[in-house]
This record gives structure tokens, C-alpha cells and sequence, in this order.
């Protein structure tokens, strides 16, 4: 989906664009997840259940054992 957007405060925009990209975020991906975050804030209490599990990227499908084995040696 395209959109246009009036009124933006442009130096937010340019500073929003920029962290996007540094975080390797096409700025519709980064877009989206803040207006998720806009939508869910102040929605009742923050529960650990409500967190989803994320993608850490390529290399860390085994991260939580390898953490287990460094701490606890298993």
C-alpha cells in the first residue's frame, strides 16, 4: 500500500528515516512497527505473555543452549 502523509515535521522524518536505516528497516517495516506500538500503548497492563517471539537473525537458532552451556555447562 502507498500513502501520503501532509504536515510531518520533516527533521523527525529525516531522523526517523536514518534510524530505520541504520537498523536495516525498510521505512515501511519501521513505520509499521511504531504505529503498532502507538496502537498497543496504554492498553491495559503489560502482561510476559503478551510478548511474541522475535527473529534474532541468521547464526542464533541455538542461542538460548548456548547460553545454558556457558552459564550451566549443559
Amino acid at each position: 500500500m502507498q500513502l501520503s502523509v501532509r504536515a510531518v515535521d520533516e527533521r523527525i522524518f529525516r531522523q526517523f528515516k536514518a534510524d530505520a536505516a541504520q537498523r536495516g528497516l525498510p521505512l515501511g517495516k519501521a513505520l509499521t512497527i511504531v504505529m503498532n506500538q502507538w496502537m498497543t500503548e496504554g492498553k491495559g497492563k503489560k502482561s510476559i505473555l503478551n510478548f511474541k517471539p522475535g527473529r534474532w537473525g541468521k547464526g542464533s537458532e541455538h542461542l538460548s543452549r548456548d547460553v545454558d552451556k556457558i552459564l550451566y555447562g549443559e
